[in-house]
């Protein structure tokens, strides 16, 4: 069994064990990477890396759940071009919150402070979830309790034993688990299947879809911030450059505010993080987000406060 870590202090000093780790299992540091977090290029002393693992984190004290984000990759991390990020053990800084995945603990056993992780992976993508994930994972779950809650114990995976000779190990054998759990699943991802079995596959499918329920979060927007983005962009997107694709009913050209660093990550609702984007250009930066959009945007913006 193991206790969750839930003040503040116990689990900003666990982050800076599993950072010590870290630094001492996975020696080479990374100058210049991008990684997946919103196509972010992060400080050298953030990546870590080895020829089978690399680890990068930062501190999101402002984010809408305040967080760790603790990133693992499968393989060498690659220069000049965006990294993939195979799973996000995220603990939250106080307290122990089901919006994130990850969490500390102390093994009541050894009384070594652990790292878990709930199972929840994938980012609501069908068939890479919590549930589908801890009914394949090939390694044992472990038993916690959070002392701050009257709940019965949970289920997580241990991710490693931050005072074990096995860290490593353990860390590596569960980026590689996640790996191969993933890539399991694009078996049967639509994008990957020719057209014979695609075909077949959408002939097979019921053509009655079924209904759920959703709840997203809306965050509230400085609507001054948002219109000055549209005003400085004069109807002509930052990113593409070219004109509105269409006129609003008020005969205005249609223009969206984006927020270079998304809100959801910690982002500042500011006129130096707002740009005014054509639609198409708005919705790229929510699927691809490439760092060098990023960087122009960030220019755009720099400009507008005479940067």
């Amino acid at each position: 069994m193991h206790t969750a870590l839930h003040h503040r202090r116990h689990i900003v000093s666990a982050q800076s064990k599993l950072l010590r780790r870290i630094r001492k299992e996975l020696p080479t540091r990374i100058p210049d990477v991008v990684v997946g977090f919103q196509g972010r290029r992060l400080d050298p002393q953030k990546v870590f890396a080895n020829n089978r693992i690399w680890f990068a984190h930062e501190s999101l004290e402002n984010a809408g759940v305040p967080r760790y984000w603790n990133a693992l990759g499968s393989g060498s991390p690659a220069l000049r071009r965006s990294n993939h990020i195979t799973v996000e053990v995220n603990p939250a800084i106080h307290g122990v919150d089901r919006r994130v995945a990850g969490l500390f603990a102390i093994d009541d056993k050894t009384r070594h402070t652990v790292l878990l992780h709930r199972g929840r992976i994938g980012g609501g993508r069908k068939g890479i979830g919590k549930t589908s994930f801890m009914e394949w994972y090939p390694g044992t779950r472990e038993k916690f309790f959070d002392p701050s809650r009257d709940d019965s114990e949970e289920s997580a995976i241990l991710v490693a034993d931050l005072e074990s000779s096995e860290f490593l190990t353990q860390l590596e054998s569960f980026v590689d688990a996640v790996h191969r759990f993933k890539a399991s699943c694009k078996a049967d991802d639509p994008t990957k299947m020719s057209d014979t079995e695609l075909r077949k596959k959408a002939s097979a499918a019921p053509t009655k879809t079924k209904s759920s329920t959703k709840v997203n979060i809306v965050y509230e927007r400085n609507r001054y911030v948002a219109e000055l983005a549209k005003r400085r962009a004069d109807g002509i997107c930052e990113l593409c450059g070219k004109a509105a694709p269409f006129t609003n009913r008020s005969d205005e050209p249609f223009l969206e505010s984006h927020h270079i660093v998304w809100l959801a990550h910690g982002g500042p609702d500011s006129i130096a993080n707002t740009v005014a984007l054509c639609p198409n250009c708005h919705r790229k930066m929510h699927v691809v987000n490439d760092a060098k959009d990023i960087k122009k945007l960030n220019r755009r913006a720099g400009k507008a406060l005479g940067g």
